[in-house]
């Protein structure tokens, strides 16, 4: 398939996603949109992680799913402001094929969605080092909480008029492998040398 092609699927996807309006959605999307509307479950994600892991495997993971953001929301910028794709928003092949734009349009540049990639981000942190600081135990509802929580905010990002799904689905990629490199080297680091300091 060509990037000519690859293009105009997705901006396809994009117009019929953002297309699917309706008086709910039009009001639940830019909530899930907002990074701030999160931060009650960013504490009860804690919480849980603290009863399940103790506070010093929690600080763990609470350390490398900063260290993880920070890396990825510049990774994310410095591509931006490199690929210098114009978001939907600011695309007039998009609003002028009906996009609906439901948040200020911000920056011009959205290849990739930072949105997307932290969000994929946290949740592999979190579910990569709960299983393992958790002597190998499986967790059952904590991934598909955060799948279906990565999936709400990326296609609400979509909805909104402020991303393609194909930075959306870049975004998410780019996030799990850096978080998982990052997770991977954390987790080695732990166990050759702190080990005591997790006991």
């Amino acid at each position: 398939m060509s990037l000519t092609s690859l293009v105009e699927l997705d901006r396809s996807a994009t117009l019929a996603i953002n297309g699917f309006s309706g008086a709910f959605t039009d009001a639940v999307m830019p909530i899930l949109s907002n990074r701030m509307v999160w931060v009650p479950f960013y504490l009860l994600l804690f919480y849980y992680l603290w009863r399940r892991l103790g506070w010093k495997k929690t600080l763990i993971v609470l350390i490398t799913t900063v260290l993880s953001v920070a890396l990825i929301d510049q990774t994310a910028n410095l591509v931006k402001n490199s690929v210098m794709r114009l978001r939907p928003c600011w695309d007039e092949f998009m609003t002028g094929n009906g996009l609906n734009i439901l948040e200020r349009k911000g920056g011009k540049y959205g290849f990739f969605s930072a949105h997307a990639a932290t969000c994929a981000g946290v949740a592999t942190v979190v579910t990569f080092l709960m299983h393992r600081l958790n002597g190998g135990r499986k967790e059952r509802l904590l991934p598909v909480l955060m799948i279906l929580w990565v999936a709400g905010v990326s296609i609400s990002r979509v909805y909104v008029g402020k991303h393609f799904l194909g930075d959306i689905l870049v975004g998410a990629i780019v996030g799990i492998i850096l978080a998982r490199l990052l997770s991977w080297l954390v987790h080695w680091v732990i166990t050759k040398f702190f080990s005591k300091f997790v006991d």
